[in-house]
C-alpha cells in the first residue's frame, strides 16, 4: 500500500512522491492525459512529503522539495534527474509534511516533534513545543507559520516563536490550508474539518466523513477539498458537502489543487488521478465509463459499515427514490448481493459504489431495523406508551456516540448522554483475556518480601491466570518448572494474527499493602490520612475478588494517584503496582483522577518512561508503568482509551527509550504492551499506518536484542501480527530487512519449538 504525496508547478505538470522510494514528474501530452516525465530517486526509504517552489530568476524551472522517512529533505531541479540540488539534513525522524513560505523558505515538519525553517537551503531555526509528531505545516508569510500536530493541537509562530495554541480537534492534526480573508482551514484524525480565524476563534467545524480526514486544500471558488480514509473526498461550501468523490482505494492521502482548480487526488492504490469541472479536460467516455466500473466493483468490508441482514433490505427498486443528501448511502439487495450505492446531488442519481462483502447476515448478531448488532438494550424511560425503547450499539463505537445518537434519535433529554454512556459501558463486556506474568524482585526488601506483579507463594492455580500461549505463566524464577512445548497450544496451531490482548495481573496484595503502609508509616508530613488509607484499603477489597460486582472505590484511587505523584520514586512502586491493576478492571476511574483525564501518559510520566534510567528503581517504576498501560487494552473501554492514545504509546516504545532497560521482567512488560499494540493497530475499524511503520521499525531493533525466550516470542508475534494484516507494515519491515534478523533468531534458537513455529510463519511474509 503507497502513501502518496502531490504537488503541481503549473497546470501542465505535476509532481508525486510515493512509498516507492521516488518522485515523479507527469507532463500534460493533451487535454486530458498526463504522461509520465521525469523519476527523482535519492531517497533510501518512503517519500511521504512534497513542497513545490516557483520559479525565479537563479532556478527558471521552479523547484521540488521531498521529505522522507529516511528523515531527509532534498531538493530538485523538476529538468534535471540526475542528483538532487541540495540536501538539508536536520531531523531525527521521518520528515512528514513540507511546505513552501511567500520568499522561498522550506518549512518541514517531522515525528520528531518540530518543525525546521530552511531559508537559503539552511536550517534558520527549528520550532519546538508541540509533544507529538508535527503532521502539517503552512506558512502564512514568511516568518508567520502555523504547525498542526498528533498532540491535537495547531500552533501559530513568528519569528521562531509560539505565540498562540488552536484546540479544539479531538485527534491528529493532518492537514491545513489557508482561507483567503478569513484564516485558515484544518482537518483530523477526528473526521472533521475546522474554519479558524487567526484570533484562535474556530467559526465552523464541518462533519461528513467517516474516518480519519488526511488532506485538505481550497480552492479559488472558496471551496475546501478534503481527502479520508473512508475512501472518499469531499468537497464542501458554505458549510456542507456538495459532492462526494467515491474513490477506488482505502486510503486517499492527499488532496491538491492545480492553478485552474482541477483536483489532484492520491491514494492508496499507487495512482494519481485529476478531476475537472471543464468539459474540455474530462477523461475520455471510455476512461470514464472504466472509473464509474472500478468504483462499482470494490469488495466494501461490512465492518465498515456495520452488519447487515440482507433478508431485510429492499431491492433495486430502492433506487427509484432520490436520495436525502449529497453522499448518502444506501444498501440494497440484487439477487443475494448487497451492494452499495451513493447519492450524488450533483447528477441526481445514484451511484454504485461496490459490494458488500464479509459477515453479512452471518445470524451471530442482533438484528435491529434491517441491521445486525453486537447488542441491542431494552432501555425503559419510565413514561408513555411507548417507555421501552431498542439501543443498537456494536463493540466497535465509541459508547457516548452511540448514547448521543439514542438521544438523537428519540428526542431524549440531553442530561441522559452520561447515565446512557454509563449503561452500555457496563453491559457490553468483552472477553476477557489470558495473561503472562513475570517476577520481579523488590531492590530494596529482598526477595522474601514484596515482590511487585509476584503471586503469594499460597495462591491457587485458579488465580495465576494462565498465558494463552505457553498454559501458564510466560516467565518464573529459578526452579519453577516451565510448561512442556510438546504440550504448548501454540504449536498445534497456527499462531498468527494473534487477535486477543494479553494481561499482566498477577499480584501478592498481602504484601502490597504491608510494603505501602511500611512507607507509610515513616512518610511524616506525607503520611495518609486515616480516610484516604481506608478508601485505599477499599480499592484494595475490589481487587480482591472483582468478579463480586462491587465498585472500585473511587477515592482510594484518587489516593493511588496522589501518592504516585507525590511520594518520591524510590517509595511510589507499591501504588503504582495497585494502579496497574486497577487499569485492568475499570481504566475510566483512573481517568477521573489523573490530570487531563489520560491514564496513558499518566503511567508514562509517574513510571519515567520519558526519560528512562537502568538503576533498580527506575526499572522498577518502569515494568509497573509498562504493565499499566497494557492492562488498559483489556477492556472494551480501555482500547478506546488507548486507540486515542496510540501515539503516545509508540512514543513509550521507541528503540531508544525501552533499549535502556536490560532486566527480564520490564522487557516482558514491554514485549507485552508492544504485542496489544499490534493487535490493536490490526483490528480496529480505523488504520494508522504511520503509528505501524513506526511500531515495526521498534520491534525489528528489539529483536536484535532480545535473548529471553518468551519476551522474544512476544516480540516476534507482534511483527507477525503486523504484517500478516498490514501491507505497510510488511513493507517496512522488507525495508529494514527483518527477514535477516529474524533468520538469525531462528538460527540461534534452533530448539525451541515455539520460537520457530512463528518464524516459519513469519519469515514467507517478509521474503514474499
Amino acid at each position: 500500500m503507497s502513501k502518496i504525496a502531490l504537488g503541481a508547478l503549473s497546470n501542465d505538470l505535476i509532481l508525486s512522491a510515493a512509498r516507492d522510494k521516488t518522485v515523479r514528474s507527469w507532463r500534460r501530452t493533451s487535454s486530458n492525459t498526463f504522461e509520465p516525465e521525469n523519476t527523482f530517486r535519492g531517497h533510501e526509504h518512503f517519500v511521504n512529503s512534497l513542497a513545490i517552489l516557483p520559479p525565479t530568476s537563479t532556478f527558471p524551472n521552479g523547484l521540488v522539495a521531498s521529505g522522507g522517512s529516511d528523515r531527509m529533505v532534498y531538493v530538485y531541479d523538476p529538468s534535471d534527474t540526475k542528483e538532487s540540488l541540495y540536501t538539508l539534513v536536520g531531523h531525527s525522524e521521518n520528515v512528514c509534511c513540507l511546505t513552501t513560505s511567500p520568499g522561498g523558505d522550506i518549512i518541514s515538519g517531522s515525528w520528531d516533534k518540530t518543525a525546521i525553517v530552511w531559508k537559503g537551503f539552511q536550517e534558520s531555526y527549528t520550532l519546538k513545543g508541540h509533544t507529538a509528531a508535527v503532521w502539517a505545516v503552512l506558512a502564512l508569510e514568511d516568518d508567520l507559520i502555523l504547525t498542526g500536530a498528533a498532540d491535537k493541537t495547531i500552533r501559530l509562530w513568528k519569528k521562531g516563536k509560539e505565540i498562540k495554541v488552536f484546540h479544539g480537534h479531538t485527534d491528529a492534526v493532518r492537514g491545513l490550508a489557508l482561507v483567503p480573508g478569513i484564516g485558515f482551514v484544518s482537518c483530523s484524525n477526528d473526521g472533521t474539518l475546522r474554519v479558524w480565524t487567526l484570533d484562535g476563534e474556530c467559526i465552523q467545524e464541518l462533519s461528513g466523513h467517516t474516518s480519519f480526514v488526511y488532506s485538505v486544500t481550497v480552492l479559488s471558488t472558496g471551496e475546501f477539498v478534503s481527502s479520508s480514509e473512508d475512501r472518499s473526498v469531499r468537497i464542501w461550501k458554505d458549510g456542507g458537502c456538495v459532492q462526494t468523490l467515491q474513490q477506488p482505494c482505502v486510503s486517499v492521502w492527499t488532496v491538491s489543487k492545480l492553478p485552474n482548480d482541477d483536483i489532484l487526488v492520491g491514494g492508496s492504490d499507487s495512482v494519481v488521478r485529476v478531476f475537472t469541472r471543464a468539459d474540455e479536460r474530462m477523461a475520455d467516455a471510455d476512461t470514464q465509463k472504466q472509473f464509474d466500473e472500478l468504483i462499482a466493483s470494490q469488495s466494501i468490508p461490512s465492518n465498515q459499515i456495520g452488519d447487515v441482514n440482507k433478508e431485510k433490505l429492499a431491492g433495486p427498486e430502492a433506487l427509484n427514490q432520490p436520495g436525502k443528501s449529497e453522499g448518502q448511502v444506501i444498501m440494497v439487495n440484487n439477487n443475494g448481493t448487497v451492494e452499495a450505492h451513493q447519492w450524488s446531488s450533483q447528477t441526481q442519481t445514484w451511484q454504485k459504489i461496490g459490494d458488500v462483502v464479509g459477515g453479512v447476515g452471518s445470524g451471530s448478531k442482533q438484528l435491529y431495523e434491517g441491521k445486525e448488532y453486537d447488542y441491542v438494550f431494552d432501555i425503559d424511560i419510565g413514561a408513555g406508551p411507548n417507555a421501552m425503547l431498542k439501543l443498537p450499539y456494536n463493540v466497535a463505537e465509541n459508547p457516548y456516540t452511540a448514547a448521543q445518537n439514542f438521544i438523537w434519535r428519540h428526542e431524549l433529554p440531553q442530561g441522559f448522554l452520561d447515565q446512557i454512556a454509563d449503561f452500555i459501558v457496563k453491559n457490553a463486556q468483552g472477553v476477557e483475556l489470558g495473561q503472562g506474568g513475570g517476577q520481579y524482585q523488590d531492590p530494596f526488601t529482598g526477595g522474601n518480601s514484596y515482590r511487585p506483579s509476584q503471586p503469594s507463594s499460597g495462591a491457587s492455580t485458579s488465580n495465576q491466570f494462565l498465558d494463552p500461549f505457553t498454559g501458564g505463566s510466560s516467565y518464573r524464577g529459578a526452579g519453577a518448572q516451565m510448561v512442556s512445548e510438546t504440550t504448548s497450544p501454540a504449536s498445534k496451531s497456527k499462531i498468527l494474527p494473534l487477535t486477543t490482548y494479553l494481561s499482566l495481573k498477577q499480584a501478592n496484595l498481602d504484601a502490597i499493602v504491608s510494603k505501602l503502609q511500611s512507607i507509610d508509616s515513616e512518610a511524616g508530613p506525607m503520611k495518609l490520612s486515616d480516610a484516604d488509607m481506608n478508601a485505599l484499603l477499599a480499592t484494595v477489597a475490589y481487587l480482591r475478588n472483582p468478579a463480586s460486582g462491587g465498585d472500585i472505590n473511587e477515592q482510594g484511587v484518587t489516593v493511588l494517584a496522589k501518592i504516585t505523584t507525590t511520594w518520591e520514586p524510590a517509595k511510589r512502586f507499591p501504588a503504582l503496582d495497585l494502579l496497574r491493576l486497577v487499569s485492568l478492571y475499570n481504566p475510566e476511574i483512573i481517568s477521573a483522577a489523573v490530570p487531563d483525564g489520560d491514564p496513558v501518559s499518566f503511567f508514562a510520566k509517574v513510571g519515567g518512561l520519558s526519560n528512562p534510567m537502568n538503576d533498580k528503581v527506575a526499572m522498577t517504576n518502569a515494568m509497573l508503568a509498562y504493565r499499566g498501560i497494557a492492562n488498559v487494552f483489556v477492556s472494551p473501554r480501555g482500547r478506546m482509551i488507548v486507540w486515542e492514545k496510540r501515539a503516545s504509546v509508540v512514543d513509550a516504545l521507541q528503540i531508544e527509550k525501552v533499549s535502556v532497560y536490560n532486566g527480564k521482567p520490564v522487557r516482558l512488560a514491554i514485549s507485552t504492551l508492544a504485542l496489544n499494540l499490534a493487535v490493536l493497530l490490526t483490528m480496529h475499524d480505523q488504520k494508522d499506518e504511520d503509528c505501524q511503520m513506526s511500531l515495526i521499525g521498534s520491534l525489528v531493533e528489539l529483536v536484535k536484542s532480545e535473548h529471553d525466550e518468551e519476551n522474544l516470542y512476544r516480540i516476534l508475534v507482534a511483527i507477525g501480527t503486523l504484517t500478516k494484516r498490514s501491507d505497510v507494515a510488511r513493507e517496512t519491515a522488507r525495508v529494514l530487512d527483518a527477514a535477516v534478523e529474524i533468520q538469525r533468531v531462528k538460527s540461534e534458537n534452533a530448539g525451541k519449538a515455539r520460537v520457530q513455529q512463528v518464524i516459519d510463519e513469519l519469515l514467507p511474509l517478509l521474503k514474499a
